[in-house]
């Protein structure tokens, strides 16, 4: 009878579990036929019933995969593939929603985004903020654009304030699903190859290049957030950095547009902002060539303030 007992809730979690796989795969289907069935890219159209064939089949295979693994214990494999399966789905769900908006319309011009975020009436905050958050995860939408939409729309204030909410909170979900689901789910999001050559830039200097990365906005930080968490950075260490990071170029950002800071029709303000982008490219040139010894500098400081023990945990 005891063994009965303990191995009833076994069995129902088995169940539910599978019931989740299921549903999940099940979403991941319909969005990707909605989202076939209503884009505009010719090449899809064209053959709309085969790639939803070969989508359907696709999930359906890797549904029952997991499932078989997940029936003999193999924990790692039956893991990922779910992981899969929800990324899939949310993918899918983002690129339909995307489509039937008319968001993939509105990438390129911040006039257009602006109209754009500001149909949504009562609800413009949080649809600036979903769309900001988005744009680190999912969207292949500039930070720029999205940015000044914002300025545009609330002006440079809080328009910054709503930008800081959006991107620092998908900072840390891009983070935390490179520092809980690995290389692999991070590469299947943002690229393999792109992640690669960001890992092998930042390797071994960690926190001075992507410290740095974060603050200038010539850099991929959507890629960077999945960089910083497979790296040796702390949770610590990144929380404290991305926020003020972010403070600081999200608000330098909305204050530089429509020259709020400098302006850009006189021409002491067309030689300053020259110099500063001088001095950028040569700061950025040199802690790339020199992150190494930065790196080393600071945890030889921070070792010494805490009796010779480097902050490297994750």
């Amino acid at each position: 009878m005891e063994r009965k007992a303990v191995e009833k809730p076994e069995i129902i979690k088995s169940v539910l579990t599978v019931i989740t796989i299921v549903i999940v795969s099940a979403a991941s289907i319909v969005f990707g036929i909605l989202y076939i069935e209503n884009t505009n890219i010719e090449f899809i159209r064209k053959y709309s019933l085969v790639i939803e064939v070969l989508l359907s089949v696709i999930v359906a295979l890797s549904t029952g995969l997991a499932i078989s693994f997940l029936a003999v214990n193999k924990e790692a494999v039956y893991k990922l593939l779910f992981v899969f399966l929800v990324l899939a789905a949310i993918f899918l769900l983002v690129l339909y929603i995307t489509q039937i908006t008319g968001l993939w319309d509105k990438v390129d011009s911040i006039e257009d985004l602006r109209e754009y975020v500001a149909g949504y009436g009562a609800y413009t905050i949080p649809a600036f903020i979903v769309l900001q958050f988005l744009q680190v995860v999912a969207l292949p939408i500039p930070g720029m654009v999205t940015t000044g939409a914002g300025v545009a729309l609330f002006g440079p204030f809080y328009g910054a304030l709503y930008s800081f909410i959006g991107i620092t909170a998908a900072s840390f979900a891009a983070f935390f699903i490179g520092r809980k689901l690995g290389v692999k789910v991070a590469g299947w999001i943002v690229g393999q190859d792109s992640l690669d050559k960001w890992l092998g830039i930042v390797k071994g200097k960690d926190k001075a290049v992507l410290t740095f990365m974060f603050i200038f906005p010539f850099f991929p930080d959507d890629i960077l957030c999945f960089v910083a968490g497979l790296s040796s950075m702390s949770v610590g260490y990144f929380s404290a950095m991305i926020t003020i990071a972010r403070l600081i170029s999200v608000f330098v950002t909305s204050y530089s547009f429509n020259g709020n800071i400098i302006p850009y029709d006189t021409w002491w303000g067309l030689l300053i902002w020259a110099i500063i982008f001088v001095m950028t490219a040569a700061l950025c040139y040199y802690v790339y060539k020199h992150g190494d010894k930065i790196e080393k500098f600071f945890k030889k400081r921070f070792s010494r303030k805490n009796g010779g023990k480097d902050d490297t945990s994750r």
